[in-house]
């Protein structure tokens, strides 16, 4: 008989939860299923389909079509304790209280089973169920290593739930009996677990697609989606070959994900939070890859499309390396760093994109793997030319990738223009770096904060020279000119060496030669004839509509589409915001509130956008200052019954 250790309550460690069982899904087990908010792997298009281990189904195809398959949300949740040579594990009172408590479609339990099996050990742990009190259950002397915990909730001879998991058992020091742990360590000896266990189901998931296409996401609906963490796929003619999807957004009903490239014929689905706690299933047929041509086809209507917002990179969550040599302690190790406050984005070529994060005064490159690096700067403030991990910038802003390989950077508190070559060697591109104001050679102009840059069709470089209040050019000879702005604040239109500018930030050249400038809250225009005019809303505000009566707040980033939109990050109104070449604006997404939300645009909430990059698949990259992290919108092909979220054109 198990001997029975008294427990006194303990306190609840904040620790990480264990993945158990996804009953009706599919068992999971923890190293199956690694939590993680749409990683920056998704930068490609398609992931490849990561096998998981065989894994049977727990009910028929047939059966999911009549009745569906998930999980409620039955749980235990225990406070586990290594006690010398016993595990002993604690169900808090207001656990036992739910589960004893009786409704209309539960009966109530009379006992739980909590049993341990590693190898030849097996254990199993009862215990009392006695309302207002914790329940304890005792395992004596289990040995170490990768053990399964598993649960079974009864009443009378009847099951009512179930579920099983993997839990590690720490190695214990030779003839000790007790964990070896230092004595003072006694919160790691503490773990929260969450057992999922189930029995009953819920309602079906959907697909708001008319027909699954192939290579293209799936748009699937149903409740509380946005805990989804995990996306499993299997064919019926191989149950046991279980694919993971990719996971492109997700919002409260709403859920965009990318299917593996394998699947045919009658196809299950199930998704799960990050415990392991499955939140839906569908079973729908899939297409064959090359269908057959119909003697008669049936004309239908045109897919709609719908523009959906991901999460690419939560700069808090996701660390880069920090070059060697540059350690805090001077080791010359390797550290870990997180983004703190991006202020511009570059794309290059391949897929890469670079961050200028003005905090930590340095650039970052996020690979198309979805691998962040510190490209260039020591993390100090101060200006030294050279090789990059030993270069230094003071605020860099603006960015932008040099079609022939390499990387400008607009170095703001040095008041002087960078360059990063391939070689990722940095140099003094323009500027003395002395704040000041002159015309003339590369390397005895002058500017003053210098911002937003954007390049010509005729290779000439553009400079938001935001202090100096003036749009500089550098020609393809290597001169610095004037080309808008007295220096004197205001709005003044008119003959570019007239007009005045308040604080230009982000330019972007159209197909015609004109530089859209970013002035404030106004959206102004250069013409390639040489006249500046401001074509939205005097006041700051927001409202959609023709372009002379829309209003911004604070506009940060600007870039072209293929097609001529010029999308803007309406940075204080949290907006992406979007002008057609017919002169119409409107809000694409956003809220009026700020937050972090994913999903389709209707619903989708960024804090303070900033830059932009237009990928060549017509998607949107944001920069989210607020976060720090990186945002994608882009397009998703659904079915004409779809509703068209609000602000998608």
């Amino acid at each position: 008989m198990p001997r029975r250790a008294s427990l006194t309550p303990l306190p609840w460690p904040a620790l990480s939860a264990l993945v158990l069982a996804l009953s009706g899904c599919g068992e999971l087990s923890s190293s199956s299923l690694s939590p993680s908010v749409v990683p920056p792997a998704a930068l490609q298009p398609v992931l490849t389909p990561t096998p998981l281990p065989p894994s049977p189904l727990s009910l028929t195809f047939e059966q999911a079509r009549q009745s569906g398959l998930s999980v409620p949300s039955n749980r235990i949740v225990l406070l586990l304790q290594e006690q010398g040579s016993d595990l002993v594990a604690q169900l808090p009172a207001s656990e036992v209280d739910r589960w004893l408590a009786r409704t209309p479609t539960w009966p109530g339990v009379e006992g739980i089973d909590l049993s341990i099996t590693l190898g030849t050990y097996r254990q199993t742990a009862t215990a009392p169920l006695r309302p207002g009190q914790p329940a304890t259950f005792t395992f004596t002397n289990p040995p170490a290593g990768e053990a399964e915990l598993s649960a079974i909730a009864y009443r009378g001879s009847t099951t009512l739930a179930q579920g099983k998991g993997s839990l590690t058992l720490s190695v214990r020091s030779e003839g000790s009996g007790s964990v070896n742990r230092p004595p003072q360590d006694t919160e790691r000896q503490r773990r929260l677990s969450m057992l999922v266990l189930s029995e009953v189901g819920v309602p079906l998931l959907h697909t708001s697609s008319a027909a699954p296409t192939l290579g293209q996401p799936l748009l699937l609906s149903g409740e509380n989606l946005e805990r989804v963490e995990t996306v499993l796929f299997a064919a019926a003619a191989n149950p046991e070959r279980i694919l993971k999807g990719e996971i492109r957004s997700r919002s409260g009903d709403r859920l965009v994900v990318m299917p593996p490239s394998s699947l045919s014929g009658s196809v299950w689905v199930a998704v799960a939070d990050a415990s392991g706690q499955g939140l839906g299933t569908l079973v729908y047929d899939w297409p064959a890859a090359t269908p057959s041509p119909s003697p008669s086809p049936t004309p239908t209507a045109p897919a709609a499309s719908a523009w959906v917002v991901e999460t690419l990179l939560d700069g808090r969550t996701s660390p880069a390396a920090d070059p060697v040599g540059n350690a805090p302690d001077n080791t010359g190790t390797e550290s870990r760093i997180y983004l703190q406050q991006i202020s511009g984005i570059a794309v290059d070529p391949e897929g890469a994109f670079y961050l200028a994060d003005r905090a930590q005064h340095r650039i970052f490159r996020l690979s198309p793997e979805g691998e962040l690096e510190v490209w260039a700067g020591t993390g100090q403030a101060g200006r030294r030319n050279g090789a990059a991990n030993q270069a230094q910038f003071d605020s860099p802003q603006g960015l932008l990738w040099d079609p022939k390989g390499g990387l400008w950077v607009a170095d703001s508190g040095n008041h002087c223009l960078r360059y990063i070559n391939l070689q990722r060697q940095v140099s003094t591109f323009a500027g003395t770096c002395v704040a000041g104001y002159r015309d003339g050679e590369l390397d005895r102009a002058q500017f003053r904060e210098p911002s937003g840059l954007a390049l010509g069709s005729d290779g000439s470089l553009y400079v938001a020279d935001r202090a100096n209040r003036r749009i500089r050019r550098i020609t393809p000879a290597g001169e610095v000119t004037t080309v808008a702005g007295t220096g004197q604040p205001g709005s003044v239109d008119g003959p570019a060496e007239q007009a005045q500018l308040l604080q230009p930030t982000a330019l972007a050249v159209d197909k015609e030669g004109n530089l859209w400038i970013a002035d404030g809250h106004r959206l102004r225009r250069l013409s390639a004839g040489g006249r500046v005019t401001t074509l939205s809303g005097a006041e700051p505000g927001y409202r959609d509509g023709p372009l002379a009566e829309a209003r911004f707040q604070t506009l940060g980033g600007l870039a072209f589409d293929a097609a001529g939109n010029l999308w803007v990050a309406d940075r204080d109104n949290h907006r992406i915001r979007r002008l057609q070449p017919g002169g119409q604006v409107s809000t694409l997404a956003g809220q009026n509130q700020p937050g972090w939300q994913d999903g389709p645009t209707s619903v989708a909430r960024f804090d303070q956008p900033a830059g932009l990059a237009v990928l060549p698949d017509g998607s949107v990259v944001v920069v989210d200052a607020g976060l720090p992290g990186l945002r994608r919108i882009s397009r998703v092909a659904s079915g004409p019954a779809t509703p068209t979220p609000v602000g998608s054109l």
